[in-house]
């Protein structure tokens, strides 16, 4: 990504750099340095030292924004200042607190009858009047996110040739922790993707993306988030949750690894033995994070607890998932 533009743009530069060199991706926190870029350079033009009023007023939360939406904007803002600070140039580093506590996001892990319930009310989306084939891509995606436990931007971001539909392969790319993997798809769902392809290719033949938009590009995060809530409306109140912490995308992600332990143990097998598998299947860097997903399946079955460590909670609090 490029266009920085303000005084603070070599220095956002060299910050990225560094990131990119550790082999970390930063692009959700690049796009939020890019925002800051462009409030500097509108309201302080020229200015080369990051100052505490640049700093509070990127701090200001947004309309409807969740305090840990707000938390996750002013973290690559904190990074920016203390990689400037440690070069010897003038920051404002904001102080650790503001503006609170992250809070804790419980997963919503769906029962079979939410699940049919929702998947449901895909397949009855309507297409849009301006031609955009939501109601093809709408119940694939959001069916290949949970059948394939991927990540939401791992969905999104599958190109057409990811998705090799005569071994019912798909190639996740670089995805959290620069690491690729391999999920296979059930017979079901192979053939569902054939017929998806087959109908979107009359309309997008030279597409890219496997879930690709009317200008070719894959589609934002805020486009899926919209088609999740366009989903949940259609079936309320059916879907119940705590208003503290409603269902996301993500949450067909933790329900597939839910159901992958419980149906596990149910068939005799050991889940604590199968955790290295299970990591590779969902893309972990290392099985700390997965043994996150044992405690959810021992909240859910209780007769589970025996598997879960007592002491994974205060252990690995949340695993920090990157949703986009």
């Amino acid at each position: 990504m490029s266009g920085f533009v303000s005084g603070l743009a070599p220095h956002i530069q060299g910050l990225l750099e560094l990131k990119h060199a550790l082999g970390l991706s930063y692009k959700d926190s690049e796009r939020h340095l890019l925002a800051f870029d462009a409030i500097c350079a509108q309201h302080y033009p020229g200015q080369s030292n990051l100052s505490r009023e640049m700093a509070m007023e990127w701090v200001v939360k947004h309309p409807a924004e969740h305090i840990n939406g707000q938390l996750t904007r002013i973290a690559p803002l904190r990074q920016l200042a203390k990689h400037m600070a440690a070069l010897g140039i003038e920051a404002y580093v904001i102080p650790p607190g503001i503006p609170g506590r992250r809070i804790r996001y419980s997963p919503h892990i769906f029962s079979h009858r939410e699940l049919r319930l929702l998947f449901d009310a895909a397949d009855a989306i309507k297409d849009s009047r301006i031609g955009r084939q939501r109601h093809l891509i709408i119940p694939v995606m959001f069916r290949m996110i949970y059948c394939l436990g991927l990540r939401p931007g791992e969905a999104r971001k599958l190109h057409r040739n990811d998705v090799d539909l005569a071994r019912g392969a798909v190639l996740i790319r670089e995805s959290k922790g620069h690491k690729d993997r391999t999920v296979f798809l059930s017979p079901d769902l192979q053939e569902y993707c054939r017929q998806y392809d087959a109908a979107i290719s009359a309309f997008r033949p030279d597409r890219i993306p496997f879930f690709s938009n009317r200008q070719g590009n894959i589609y934002t995060s805020r486009a899926l988030d919209g088609w999740f809530h366009e989903l949940l409306d259609a079936t309320a109140p059916l879907i119940v949750a705590s208003p503290a912490s409603p269902p996301r995308p993500y949450d067909l992600r933790h329900t597939h690894v839910v159901e992958l332990i419980n149906r596990w143990a149910r068939a005799g097998r050991n889940p604590e033995a199968l955790v290295a598998y299970l990591s590779l299947h969902l893309g972990h860097s290392n099985t700390e994070d997965t043994w996150y997903y044992f405690h959810l399946a021992a909240d859910f079955h209780p007769d589970l607890r025996a598997i879960a460590n007592t002491h994974i909670e205060s252990m690995f609090p949340e695993a920090d998932h990157e949703i986009r």
